[in-house]
């Protein structure tokens, strides 16, 4: 098995690489059951609107850039830092220049970590960027905008 002879009679060591493939395996299968999990631990609250776009048919899937409640960045749900996220969208953007970008934020964002997000994505040049929304029920619109006239519970 682990050994052969040679020519003369001499024993050879043979290496056995299974134990190795065994290892690579099992590694293998751990990062992919344990990295989407990581991932999808992005707990984001979106903003609720009313009225949203009809789904477009026939466009290639859009890049997704999400932000948390934290301003921490996702890039296609992989974490990104802020100063590499303008390379990381030149490239995607270099991959398919008709790709558009759906920038998807937490509702518990200040404006002004949305803005810088956007002031990096407007440099890059996407054709298109979208805000992603969740629909909200009419009578969460309501009271919604009771709460801003400060109309309160009549």
């Amino acid at each position: 098995m682990g050994l052969s002879r040679q020519k003369k009679g001499k024993v050879a060591p043979e290496m056995n690489v299974t134990p190795l493939v065994d290892v690579v395996l099992v590694l293998l299968i751990i990062f992919m059951v344990i990295l989407p999990a990581a991932v999808s631990d992005l707990n984001l609250e979106l903003v609720k609107i009313q009225n949203p776009d009809e789904e477009r048919e026939g466009e290639p899937e859009p890049y997704v850039l999400s932000i948390d409640v934290d301003g921490r960045l996702f890039f296609d749900d992989y974490l990104v830092e802020r100063n590499d996220l303008g390379n990381h969208l030149r490239g995607a953007n270099a991959e398919d220049p008709t790709k558009r970008l759906v920038l998807v934020g937490d509702h518990r964002l200040t404006y002004d970590k949305v803005r810088g997000v956007m002031a990096i994505v407007q440099d890059v040049g996407f054709p298109g960027v979208a805000l992603r929304a969740t629909k909200t029920a009419l009578d969460d619109a309501e009271a919604f905008a009771k709460s801003i006239r400060g109309g309160g519970e009549s």
